[in-house]
């Protein structure tokens, strides 16, 4: 029987390194290639969110026999460690990152993935292929209508003190100022549509903005975002509302 801390521990401790470091950096690889090939449309973009969220188990499993093989490392004060180390660490890394990207966010915000500013009556698309009066996922409408005004009650119309056709057209500069893709502007109409992008990924959501007339001379503004796929958002279309209009109304 080999002694404490003789060759027998050391080869376990090298091999348990080597295992946390191999699939360390497997799991990254396949992270990064997933969000990376489907940020370049080579591959379906949930498919590459998928890939990317499905190394949250392996770098759990990853980091605990990393911390294990450090701790009976240091404890026997024997055997290689830095293969161990460099591998726990890109685990917890990447972990990490699925988690303040994926998991927390998106245990705060509500499943949807169409938010608006008037939930009775949202802005619709003339344009984009969206979804008529909303798109609610697996949700009805009244299931979508209650998680929205839980969540987002507080994203409502501005009223900004210019002319329809002057509020359209600072609209229309700031989509273009953003990188988002004008699909149509229609300033008789008071209309705009464009193309958004969401994270790294480039996810695609669909915005709309409709301008209207009040008898003060001012401006009553409405919004639309929704996103192309998926169902939960991670509150990226609420907070591109909120972002959008508050821009909107400093100009």
């Amino acid at each position: 029987m080999a002694s404490l801390g003789g060759p027998a521990e050391s080869r376990w401790i090298k091999w348990g390194g080597n295992f946390v470091l191999g699939g360390a950096i497997l799991a990254v690889v396949i992270a990064l290639c997933g969000l990376t090939l489907a940020r370049f449309d080579m591959i379906d973009k949930i498919q590459g969110f998928f890939a990317f969220v499905m190394m949250l188990n392996p770098a759990r499993v990853l980091v605990a026999v990393g911390l294990v093989v450090l701790i009976i490392a240091l404890v026997q004060k024997t055997g290689p460690k830095r293969n161990a180390a460099i591998g726990t660490v890109l685990a917890a890394a990447l972990l990490t990152v699925i988690y303040t990207q994926v998991i927390l966010p998106g245990g705060k915000v509500p499943p949807i993935h169409d938010i608006t500013t008037d939930v009775d009556d949202p802005p619709q698309f003339t344009t984009l292929d969206v979804d008529t009066p909303v798109s609610t996922g697996p949700f009805s409408v009244d299931e979508w209508r209650s998680f929205h005004s839980g969540a987002y009650g507080d994203i409502q119309p501005i009223v900004i003190d210019k002319s329809p056709v002057e509020v359209l057209a600072d609209a229309r500069a700031l989509m273009e100022d953003r990188g988002w893709d004008v699909a149509v502007s229609d300033p008789e109409a008071g209309h705009l549509e464009g193309t958004a992008y969401a994270g790294y990924l480039k996810f695609r959501d669909d915005v709309v903005v409709e301008v209207t007339p009040i008898e003060d001379g001012s401006t009553r503004v409405d919004m639309r975002s929704v996103s192309q796929v998926g169902v939960s958002d991670l509150g990226y279309n609420a907070a591109r509302v909120e972002a959008f209009l508050r821009d909107l109304q400093a100009m």
